[in-house]
């Protein structure tokens, strides 16, 4: 068994890795298990992609999943992903299997009581994460920081987060992206 690190509302895989169980007869092949990275932003492109209509001009931030539905468990839906939390905080980036943890405060679970009677537990949002490498093939739970063992990883996965940052910004560092626009508006 898997303990997956930390909880809803962090960029650790406790608050993100949810099973998804598709079945469609005739289209989903029945009793296959795929691991590919997807996302909810990817719902509206794979539903285009079904119904072969053309997506929007402007920039859509999913991929279509259409290829693994059809059954190709190889199929990379996304090889990078970009863990942004609060107002635009970047705290992670993902390439493949390798995650990097980016020093930030967030909200941590760890020797905090559970709630009670509905109620939640305390998750105090002011701990501070330190940068960590971690292979999420052979450590899901996030147990095993690996960035002295892979420098030339944590250096590839901090270009990735300077491209997002020069895209989307980040308030970490303080920078305002390119390509950043008003939350639910479009040109």
């Amino acid at each position: 068994m898997v303990v997956l690190r930390e909880g809803k509302g962090t960029s650790f895989e406790g608050g993100l890795r949810v099973p998804c169980i598709m079945r469609w007869k005739g289209r989903v092949p029945a009793g296959v298990i795929c691991n590919q990275l997807s996302s909810t932003i990817d719902i509206l492109p794979t539903l285009a992609d079904l119904c072969q209509l053309k997506l929007p001009e402007h920039k859509i931030d999913g991929f279509s999943m259409l290829p693994v539905l059809n059954g190709n468990t190889e199929y990379e839906v996304r090889k990078n992903f970009y863990y942004y939390y609060y107002r635009n905080d970047l705290q992670a980036v993902r390439s493949g299997h390798w995650k990097l943890i980016l020093p930030h405060k967030g909200r941590s679970y760890l020797n905090q009581l559970p709630g009670e009677n509905g109620f939640p537990g305390a998750s105090p949002e002011d701990t501070v994460f330190p940068m960590g490498l971690y292979d999420l093939r052979r450590d899901p739970g996030e147990a095993y920081d690996v960035q002295k063992k892979y420098p030339e990883v944590v250096e590839e996965l901090l270009k990735l987060a300077e491209a997002a940052r020069a895209d989307l910004g980040d308030n970490l560092t303080k920078r305002v992206g390119a390509n950043v626009r008003v939350s639910g508006m479009l040109e």
